[in-house]
Protein backbone atom coordinates (compact mmCIF):
# COMPACT_ATOMS: atom_id res chain seq x y z
CA UNK A 1 0.00 0.00 0.00
CA UNK A 2 0.79 3.76 -0.86
CA UNK A 3 1.17 5.98 2.16
CA UNK A 4 -2.30 7.62 1.14
CA UNK A 5 -3.98 4.93 0.42
CA UNK A 6 -7.64 4.46 2.20
CA UNK A 7 -7.90 0.76 1.18
CA UNK A 8 -6.58 -2.55 1.03
CA UNK A 9 -6.48 -4.59 -2.15
CA UNK A 10 -8.57 -7.19 0.08
CA UNK A 11 -11.33 -4.57 0.76
CA UNK A 12 -11.27 -3.39 -3.45
CA UNK A 13 -11.94 -6.58 -4.25
CA UNK A 14 -14.52 -6.95 -1.83
CA UNK A 15 -16.39 -4.62 -4.36
CA UNK A 16 -14.77 -6.59 -7.80
CA UNK A 17 -16.69 -9.64 -7.06
CA UNK A 18 -15.62 -12.55 -9.42
CA UNK A 19 -12.46 -10.59 -10.09
CA UNK A 20 -9.30 -11.97 -9.06
CA UNK A 21 -5.29 -11.59 -10.11
CA UNK A 22 -5.44 -7.88 -11.14
CA UNK A 23 -3.07 -6.91 -8.22
CA UNK A 24 -0.93 -4.67 -10.31
CA UNK A 25 -3.93 -2.85 -12.19
CA UNK A 26 -5.69 -2.58 -8.45
CA UNK A 27 -3.03 -1.16 -6.57
CA UNK A 28 -2.13 1.61 -9.49
CA UNK A 29 -6.19 2.53 -9.01
CA UNK A 30 -6.45 2.35 -5.31
CA UNK A 31 -3.90 5.72 -4.96
CA UNK A 32 -5.22 7.50 -7.80
CA UNK A 33 -8.73 6.55 -6.24
CA UNK A 34 -7.81 7.57 -2.69
CA UNK A 35 -5.93 10.93 -3.58
CA UNK A 36 -8.87 11.88 -5.53
CA UNK A 37 -11.50 10.97 -2.55
CA UNK A 38 -9.09 12.95 -0.68
CA UNK A 39 -9.03 15.35 -2.83
CA UNK A 40 -12.53 16.13 -3.21
CA UNK A 41 -13.20 16.02 0.07
CA UNK A 42 -10.52 18.54 0.74
CA UNK A 43 -8.64 16.44 3.23
CA UNK A 44 -6.41 13.95 3.66
CA UNK A 45 -8.07 11.27 5.66
CA UNK A 46 -4.88 8.97 7.04
CA UNK A 47 -2.54 9.83 9.81
CA UNK A 48 0.29 12.43 9.11
CA UNK A 49 2.13 14.46 10.81
CA UNK A 50 2.17 17.88 10.03
CA UNK A 51 4.60 20.82 10.78
CA UNK A 52 2.66 24.56 9.78
CA UNK A 53 2.94 27.98 9.91
CA UNK A 54 -0.37 30.20 11.52
CA UNK A 55 -1.03 33.72 11.63
CA UNK A 56 -2.40 35.15 14.83
CA UNK A 57 -5.73 37.04 14.84
CA UNK A 58 -6.35 38.18 18.27
CA UNK A 59 -8.90 35.09 18.95
CA UNK A 60 -8.58 32.69 22.34
CA UNK A 61 -9.22 29.48 19.27
CA UNK A 62 -6.76 28.87 17.10
CA UNK A 63 -8.58 26.62 13.80
CA UNK A 64 -5.74 24.02 12.17
CA UNK A 65 -5.80 23.03 8.73
CA UNK A 66 -6.29 19.44 9.39
CA UNK A 67 -8.69 17.39 12.24
CA UNK A 68 -9.26 15.05 13.42
CA UNK A 69 -6.01 15.95 16.12
CA UNK A 70 -4.49 12.71 17.22
CA UNK A 71 -2.09 14.76 19.10
CA UNK A 72 0.23 17.88 19.28
CA UNK A 73 3.85 17.84 19.88
CA UNK A 74 4.68 21.55 20.05
CA UNK A 75 3.23 25.01 19.80
CA UNK A 76 5.77 27.85 19.26
CA UNK A 77 5.36 31.52 18.73
CA UNK A 78 7.61 34.91 18.14
CA UNK A 79 9.88 34.20 15.46
CA UNK A 80 13.05 35.59 16.00
CA UNK A 81 16.75 35.50 13.71
CA UNK A 82 19.12 32.96 14.91
CA UNK A 83 21.76 32.86 12.32
CA UNK A 84 23.08 35.83 10.13
CA UNK A 85 24.53 34.99 6.46
CA UNK A 86 26.45 37.51 4.53
CA UNK A 87 28.82 37.01 1.32
CA UNK A 88 31.03 39.59 1.02
CA UNK A 89 32.73 39.44 -2.42
CA UNK A 90 32.10 42.12 -4.27
CA UNK A 91 32.46 40.31 -7.44
CA UNK A 92 29.64 38.30 -6.48
CA UNK A 93 26.66 40.74 -8.00
CA UNK A 94 23.94 38.08 -6.44
CA UNK A 95 23.98 35.93 -3.31
CA UNK A 96 20.96 34.50 -1.65
CA UNK A 97 20.27 32.01 0.70
CA UNK A 98 17.11 29.42 1.46
CA UNK A 99 16.27 26.87 3.58
CA UNK A 100 15.05 22.87 2.16
CA UNK A 101 14.13 19.95 4.20
CA UNK A 102 18.03 18.80 3.92
CA UNK A 103 20.03 21.39 2.75
CA UNK A 104 20.84 25.05 3.59
CA UNK A 105 21.09 26.36 -0.15
CA UNK A 106 23.77 29.40 -0.42
CA UNK A 107 23.60 31.28 -4.26
CA UNK A 108 26.18 32.96 -5.85
CA UNK A 109 26.54 34.43 -9.16
CA UNK A 110 29.74 35.79 -10.26
CA UNK A 111 30.29 37.27 -14.47
CA UNK A 112 26.84 35.44 -14.82
CA UNK A 113 27.91 32.41 -13.58
CA UNK A 114 25.78 30.88 -10.99
CA UNK A 115 26.79 28.54 -8.42
CA UNK A 116 25.27 26.65 -5.65
CA UNK A 117 26.94 25.96 -1.94
CA UNK A 118 25.04 23.50 0.09
CA UNK A 119 25.52 23.02 4.40
CA UNK A 120 24.03 21.86 6.77
CA UNK A 121 24.07 17.92 6.44
CA UNK A 122 25.71 16.34 9.70
CA UNK A 123 25.57 20.35 11.24
CA UNK A 124 23.01 19.59 14.05
CA UNK A 125 23.46 22.45 16.17
CA UNK A 126 23.36 26.38 14.81
CA UNK A 127 27.36 26.47 16.19
CA UNK A 128 27.99 23.63 13.65
CA UNK A 129 26.01 25.11 10.98
CA UNK A 130 27.85 28.82 11.40
CA UNK A 131 31.29 27.00 11.19
CA UNK A 132 30.28 24.94 8.27
CA UNK A 133 29.32 28.13 6.39
CA UNK A 134 32.39 29.92 7.27
CA UNK A 135 34.82 26.87 5.94
CA UNK A 136 32.94 27.37 2.32
CA UNK A 137 35.11 30.04 1.40
CA UNK A 138 33.56 31.92 -1.94
CA UNK A 139 32.79 34.99 0.53
CA UNK A 140 30.33 33.04 2.38
CA UNK A 141 30.11 34.01 6.39
CA UNK A 142 28.11 32.86 8.95
CA UNK A 143 27.14 33.94 13.03
CA UNK A 144 24.72 32.85 15.14
CA UNK A 145 22.67 35.50 16.81
CA UNK A 146 23.47 34.85 20.83
CA UNK A 147 26.02 32.49 22.38
CA UNK A 148 25.47 29.01 22.57
CA UNK A 149 23.35 29.21 25.89
CA UNK A 150 20.88 31.13 23.81
CA UNK A 151 20.73 29.84 20.05
CA UNK A 152 23.85 27.91 19.46
CA UNK A 153 22.66 24.87 20.53
CA UNK A 154 19.51 24.64 18.96
CA UNK A 155 18.35 22.53 16.42
CA UNK A 156 19.52 23.36 12.78
CA UNK A 157 16.83 21.39 11.27
CA UNK A 158 13.97 23.62 12.58
CA UNK A 159 15.10 25.97 9.95
CA UNK A 160 12.95 24.74 7.34
CA UNK A 161 9.61 25.93 7.95
CA UNK A 162 7.73 23.08 5.74
CA UNK A 163 5.26 24.77 2.96
CA UNK A 164 1.19 24.06 3.61
CA UNK A 165 -0.07 21.43 2.48
CA UNK A 166 2.87 18.65 2.01
CA UNK A 167 -0.16 16.26 1.57
CA UNK A 168 -0.31 17.87 -1.68
CA UNK A 169 3.55 17.57 -2.65
CA UNK A 170 3.13 22.08 -2.30
CA UNK A 171 6.98 22.51 -2.62
CA UNK A 172 10.07 21.83 -1.12
CA UNK A 173 11.54 24.63 0.02
CA UNK A 174 10.96 26.70 3.53
CA UNK A 175 12.61 29.93 4.50
CA UNK A 176 14.27 32.04 1.28
CA UNK A 177 15.51 32.95 -1.44
CA UNK A 178 16.89 35.63 1.27
CA UNK A 179 19.68 37.79 -0.59
CA UNK A 180 22.72 38.53 1.35
CA UNK A 181 25.15 40.16 -1.20
CA UNK A 182 27.99 42.73 -0.58
CA UNK A 183 27.75 42.45 3.03
CA UNK A 184 24.14 42.75 3.73
CA UNK A 185 22.52 39.67 5.63
CA UNK A 186 20.09 37.04 5.42
CA UNK A 187 18.39 36.73 8.53
CA UNK A 188 17.35 33.04 8.93
CA UNK A 189 14.52 32.73 12.10
CA UNK A 190 13.24 30.65 14.26
CA UNK A 191 9.48 30.39 16.18
CA UNK A 192 11.96 30.07 19.73
CA UNK A 193 8.89 30.41 22.29
CA UNK A 194 7.56 27.28 23.89
CA UNK A 195 3.77 28.10 24.57
CA UNK A 196 2.65 26.27 27.55
CA UNK A 197 -0.67 27.50 28.05
CA UNK A 198 -3.02 25.83 25.72
CA UNK A 199 -4.97 23.00 25.07
CA UNK A 200 -6.08 21.03 21.97
CA UNK A 201 -9.55 19.87 20.77
CA UNK A 202 -9.67 16.74 18.58
CA UNK A 203 -12.26 18.52 16.28
CA UNK A 204 -9.58 20.58 15.03
CA UNK A 205 -8.71 23.87 16.87
CA UNK A 206 -6.17 24.93 19.72
CA UNK A 207 -7.53 26.69 22.78
CA UNK A 208 -5.65 29.36 24.90
CA UNK A 209 -6.09 28.39 28.19
CA UNK A 210 -4.19 27.78 32.13
CA UNK A 211 -3.13 31.28 32.58
CA UNK A 212 -0.76 30.22 35.04
CA UNK A 213 1.20 28.19 33.08
CA UNK A 214 2.25 31.17 30.52
CA UNK A 215 4.61 33.90 32.52
CA UNK A 216 3.77 36.41 29.81
CA UNK A 217 -0.05 36.56 30.48
CA UNK A 218 -1.07 39.75 33.10
CA UNK A 219 -4.59 39.58 33.13
CA UNK A 220 -7.30 36.72 31.61
CA UNK A 221 -8.04 38.85 28.56
CA UNK A 222 -4.80 38.29 27.55
CA UNK A 223 -5.77 34.88 26.92
CA UNK A 224 -5.59 35.06 22.98
CA UNK A 225 -3.30 33.95 20.27
CA UNK A 226 -0.38 36.89 19.66
CA UNK A 227 -1.73 38.31 16.40
CA UNK A 228 1.20 38.84 13.71
CA UNK A 229 2.04 36.92 10.25
CA UNK A 230 2.78 33.19 10.25
CA UNK A 231 4.00 34.08 14.22
CA UNK A 232 2.92 30.64 15.18
CA UNK A 233 4.44 27.26 15.06
CA UNK A 234 2.08 24.02 15.19
CA UNK A 235 3.62 20.46 14.83
CA UNK A 236 0.95 17.86 15.65
CA UNK A 237 -0.53 14.65 14.01
CA UNK A 238 -4.04 14.78 12.64
CA UNK A 239 -6.25 11.70 10.66
CA UNK A 240 -7.42 8.59 11.48
CA UNK A 241 -5.66 5.58 12.59
CA UNK A 242 -8.47 3.72 11.26
CA UNK A 243 -10.66 5.11 7.82
CA UNK A 244 -14.17 5.30 8.37
CA UNK A 245 -16.04 2.58 6.84
CA UNK A 246 -18.10 5.13 4.53
CA UNK A 247 -14.84 6.64 2.78
CA UNK A 248 -13.09 3.02 2.62
CA UNK A 249 -16.81 2.08 0.86
CA UNK A 250 -16.46 5.10 -1.12
CA UNK A 251 -12.83 4.19 -2.52
CA UNK A 252 -13.37 0.85 -2.99
CA UNK A 253 -16.86 1.56 -4.84
CA UNK A 254 -14.53 4.55 -7.26
CA UNK A 255 -12.16 2.04 -8.21
CA UNK A 256 -14.09 -0.93 -9.06
CA UNK A 257 -15.31 1.98 -11.47
CA UNK A 258 -12.39 2.78 -12.78
CA UNK A 259 -11.30 -1.26 -13.14
CA UNK A 260 -14.07 -1.98 -15.13
CA UNK A 261 -13.53 1.06 -17.22
CA UNK A 262 -10.60 -0.53 -18.57
CA UNK A 263 -12.09 -3.89 -19.54
CA UNK A 264 -14.24 -1.59 -22.33
CA UNK A 265 -14.05 0.83 -24.66
CA UNK A 266 -14.97 4.12 -23.00
CA UNK A 267 -16.32 5.68 -25.47
CA UNK A 268 -19.35 2.88 -26.20
CA UNK A 269 -22.11 4.44 -24.95
CA UNK A 270 -25.03 2.06 -26.46
CA UNK A 271 -25.78 -0.93 -28.80
CA UNK A 272 -29.12 -1.79 -30.51
CA UNK A 273 -29.45 -5.59 -30.87
CA UNK A 274 -31.11 -7.70 -33.86
CA UNK A 275 -33.76 -8.86 -30.59
CA UNK A 276 -34.23 -5.82 -30.26
CA UNK A 277 -33.36 -4.98 -26.64
CA UNK A 278 -30.77 -1.94 -26.02
CA UNK A 279 -27.61 -2.21 -24.18
CA UNK A 280 -24.82 0.67 -23.05
CA UNK A 281 -23.12 2.21 -20.83
CA UNK A 282 -21.49 5.92 -19.84
CA UNK A 283 -17.97 6.26 -20.62
CA UNK A 284 -15.63 8.04 -18.05
CA UNK A 285 -16.51 10.07 -15.20
CA UNK A 286 -15.32 13.58 -14.54
CA UNK A 287 -16.59 13.14 -10.80
CA UNK A 288 -17.07 10.81 -8.32
CA UNK A 289 -20.43 8.83 -9.00
CA UNK A 290 -23.65 9.78 -7.38
CA UNK A 291 -23.18 6.88 -5.26
CA UNK A 292 -19.99 7.34 -4.10
CA UNK A 293 -20.65 11.27 -3.50
CA UNK A 294 -23.63 10.05 -1.25
CA UNK A 295 -20.72 8.15 0.77
CA UNK A 296 -18.03 11.24 0.47
CA UNK A 297 -20.38 14.44 1.18
CA UNK A 298 -20.57 14.34 4.56
CA UNK A 299 -16.37 13.96 4.71
CA UNK A 300 -16.08 17.05 3.17
CA UNK A 301 -14.48 19.95 4.21
CA UNK A 302 -16.27 23.26 3.67
CA UNK A 303 -14.16 26.88 3.99
CA UNK A 304 -16.39 30.16 5.65
CA UNK A 305 -14.78 33.08 4.64
CA UNK A 306 -15.59 35.86 6.65
CA UNK A 307 -14.80 39.73 6.84
CA UNK A 308 -12.01 38.54 9.65
CA UNK A 309 -10.50 35.95 7.08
Amino acid sequence: MAQRDLITLARAYQDLQGVTNVDALLSTLITAASDAVQKFCRRPFVSLSFDELYSGKGDRRLMLCHYPIISVESVRYRPVTVIKITNTIAANVQARVSCTSTDLKLVRVNAGVKSTDTSRANNATLTALAAAVNVLGNGWSAQVVGDATNYGSWPSADLYWPPQFPEFNAGTTGQGALQCVNGSFAELKMHTYELAGFQWDSRGWLLRAIPYTDPELMHPEDLVWPVGINNIRVQYTAGYSTIPEMIQEATAKWVAVLYFETTRDPSFVNQLLTTGAATGWKGAVDKPPDHVQALLLPYRHYSISTEQG
